[in-house]
């Protein structure tokens, strides 16, 4: 071979190489185009088809494409990938959550435990235990140990104000002011009392119904003075809650006030009755009856006899009836009726008409035809004034349970329920 042959050659081999280095490089620049350390490999759809179109849309929002069989359309609503801030804003409050129960669970359980005086710390556990823990248990017990810690000896004004103040800032409902304020005032009654100048109005009178049955529980002549101190109106609002404490210390406590603040000249049956119907819901009827029965003759034996039959009547108005027959004519009798025919007259005014026709004291049984004719003639106006002309009572009775001028049996046609009709709650003489 001559050397320009070989020099031709070598030429061709370079320029051989070249190209094939050049095409290399090229092909590597294309396949490498835009890509970063680490960034992910395009993986082609499974159909094996070029996903140009999908690669196109890449940065628009995604398609919705129905699968086969499914018609097109709106699509389902579709779940879709959580939110990673949102997420973990989740996870973040469940895991401060069961952290805070945690912690709410271990102090009051070691509240709990303490058999010494409570401090501040120990007694917000147990407040918020006994309003927010999750299991009824939890909160029974945390406030059982509040009620345990105001009956101690060791029971002072500042645990007092302590535990009304986390009260009052975890949202205690009104069932456990009631019993908190009652035990405060069983417990701690002068403070209790004194505490009475120092709430802001608003709050007085649900502090003081709440507060004045435990003060009565343990020092009734403590709670009389603080009621008898009252305006008549609040008096009137909260006697039942001081009727209740006197209850809880002793029936006959409660007994002896009524008979004290009665005066014959301007009898009042309301307290009585207010009494007797604390004592059927703290006591049961049995014991209420037993009690009526062994007060001495006199109005307010027959307000008692009254209220009760008035409960009975109403519950239970078969027994009541019979218990009633088997009475011989009596002014308990009578007053019995009277309860009965009251509570009665709402369920079968004529019924009660006939029951109060069966009084024999004049008084009372026109007080007692007056209301049941009132219910009566709600019921059935043309039945109660059949009823009515038939019975020997004076004829302002009608107009006093209907508002409307007696003018025969066909005064029930005429339609009405009046305008001055009776009170419906048992009076007595």
């Amino acid at each position: 071979m001559s050397k320009r042959n070989v020099i031709v050659h070598l030429i061709w081999l370079f320029v051989t190489l070249g190209t094939f280095m050049a095409g290399s490089q090229l092909a590597r620049a294309i396949r490498g185009t835009d890509k970063s350390p680490g960034a992910g490999v395009t993986i082609p759809p499974s159909t094996g088809k070029s996903d140009v179109a999908g690669q196109a849309d890449a940065g628009e929002t995604g398609r919705y494409v129905p699968l086969p069989g499914r018609a097109g359309g709106k699509p389902e609503a579709l779940p879709s990938a959580p939110d990673p801030q949102k997420s973990d804003a989740s996870v973040e409050r469940t895991r401060r959550l069961q952290v805070n129960r945690s912690t709410m669970a271990r102090e009051a359980s070691e509240a709990l435990q303490r058999r010494g005086p409570l401090g501040k710390k120990q007694i917000h556990s147990l407040v918020l235990q006994a309003i927010k823990a999750p299991s009824a248990l939890g909160r029974r017990q945390a406030f059982d140990r509040i009620l345990e810690e105001m009956g101690s000896a060791t029971f002072t004004r500042e645990q007092a104000f302590t535990m009304r103040s986390a009260m009052a800032m975890n949202g205690a409902d009104g069932k456990m002011w009631q019993l908190f304020d009652y035990a405060w005032g069983a417990n701690d009654p002068a403070t209790a009392i004194a505490h009475l100048d120092e709430i802001p109005q608003q709050y007085f009178e649900g502090f003081l119904g709440n507060m004045i049955p435990g003060v009565a529980s343990v020092d009734p002549q403590a709670a009389i003075e603080v009621f008898s101190g009252l305006e008549p109106e609040l008096a009137a609002r909260v006697q039942r809650r001081l009727f209740e404490g006197l209850i809880d210390n002793d029936m006959a406590v409660a007994t002896n006030f009524i008979y004290d603040v009665t005066d014959p000249e301007t009898y009042n049956w309301r307290p009585m009755d207010t009494l007797t119907r604390e004592i059927v819901r703290d006591q049961g009827l049995d014991v209420t009856l037993d009690w009526a029965a062994e007060l001495p003759d006199g109005a307010l034996r027959s307000s008692a006899w009254s209220a009760a039959f008035a409960h009975w009547g109403s519950r239970e108005p078969e027994r009541a009836i019979e218990s009633i027959m088997e009475m011989e004519s009596s002014s308990d009798r009578n007053q019995a009726l009277n309860g009965f025919t009251a509570a009665f007259a709402h369920e079968d005014g004529s019924m009660a008409v006939a029951w109060a026709d069966e009084i024999t004291e004049p008084g009372l049984r026109q007080g007692a035809l007056t209301r049941a004719f009132t219910q009566f003639y709600r019921q059935d106006p043309q039945a109660a004034a059949e009823s009515f002309s038939s019975i020997d009572v004076p004829r302002g009775v009608w107009h006093e349970a209907t508002g409307q001028t007696w003018s025969g049996a066909g005064q029930g046609e005429s339609s009405g329920t009046g305008g001055s009709a009776a009170e419906t709650t048992p009076a007595a003489n």
